[in-house]
């Protein structure tokens, strides 16, 4: 059947449910279970139906329409997690807005206030470092899921990784290969991703290791300011790990610069995998963490939301993975 020949009459045939239900599948509004849900969008998407979003916006009380706040759309981590998102929604009615934040809360502000004016059906956020995101911005954006980073202190459902415990794994590796004085290039201090793997890196440490802590922007200009300033202050330093892939990549920019080499110098250790890791000399280990499942488990549980079903608050831990290649070798007092 065509797109101009479906109506909402003939999707809900073909799903076996009223015009009631499919209604409420479209508008995110009331009880409908998960398998009747995927019936009647499988129904949508075979029968090409497209409903009028000007028209459902005037019955329901919310628009089909779901914003993606991300902190940095400069960052690779957040296209392909906007992507994840897009796809895990795709066939659902819902249409996206991507709104850049620039880690900014007053840029975060203006951003949610313009999809507040929109009604949405609900939110994903990566809510910016120090954001003031509260509980009544929550209940003006419907349904609510949080991403990478945690709303501190508010009830709603987040997917993260296991941030914690993934640095400290990494501070490890280094440890095994006898660094005793280590280096972690991070992001913004206010940031909850920030907290956390600094807690790992600082955890993993022992008796007799000399750790170094820079908190940046989360930019490679920051990333490479503050390991240019690291290399310069302490020369001693063997081993460094970075915040995301920019801020490794500003790593590895100040190596050069200061005529130090990877890994005979200074190993290191990125966290969530770039296509410029591999393609380095030598290949950069890293953390790599879970982008498309966090993106797709983040759009299943607004969609849950949406379809009236219950949805605990608290973290989804998606466990990331420390994927060895060649960047990390024993620091050269160690090989004599």
């Amino acid at each position: 059947m065509t797109e101009e020949g479906a109506t909402i009459y003939t999707v809900a045939r073909a799903a076996g449910v009223s015009a009631q239900t499919v209604s409420r599948v479209l508008n995110g509004t009331g009880q409908v279970s998960a398998a009747t849900r995927a019936s009647v969008l499988a129904a949508i998407e075979a029968q090409g139906y497209r409903p009028n979003a000007v028209g459902r916006s005037l019955r329901a009380s919310r628009t089909p329409m779901i914003g993606v706040l991300v902190a940095d759309i400069g960052n690779p981590f957040y296209a392909r997690l906007h992507r994840a998102i897009e796809r895990s929604l795709s066939g659902s009615g819902y249409s996206l807005m991507l709104m850049n934040t620039d880690d900014d809360p007053r840029i975060e502000r203006r951003q949610l206030d313009l999809l507040r004016s929109y009604r949405p059906t609900g939110l994903v956020a990566v809510p910016s470092a120090g954001s003031a995101l509260g509980e009544t911005d929550l209940r003006a954006y419907g349904h609510v899921v949080s991403a990478s980073r945690v709303l501190d202190g508010m009830g709603v459902p987040a997917v993260v990784t296991n941030e914690r415990e993934a640095v400290g794994l990494a501070t490890a590796e280094l440890l095994v290969y006898g660094h005793t004085e280590v280096a972690i290039v991070l992001g913004p201090a206010k940031a909850s991703t920030t907290r956390a793997r600094e807690e790992g890196f600082r955890a993993a440490l022992g008796p007799g290791h000399r750790a170094h802590v820079r908190h940046t922007d989360g930019t490679r200009a920051g990333g490479e300011a503050a390991a240019g300033e690291l290399l310069a202050a302490r020369p001693g330093v063997t081993g460094m790990i970075g915040f995301n892939a920019l801020v490794t990549e500003g790593i590895v920019s100040a190596l050069q610069s200061a005529g130090r080499r990877c890994p005979q110098d200074v190993s290191v250790i990125g966290f969530t995998d770039a296509g410029w890791m591999t393609l380095h000399r030598p290949p950069i280990t890293v953390i790599d963490q879970p982008v498309e499942e966090m993106g797709a488990l983040a759009g299943r549980l607004l969609l849950d939301m949406a379809a009236g079903e219950s949805v605990e608050p608290g973290p989804r831990v998606v466990p990331s993975t420390l994927i060895r290649r060649a960047s990390v070798a024993p620091p050269r007092e160690h090989d004599r």
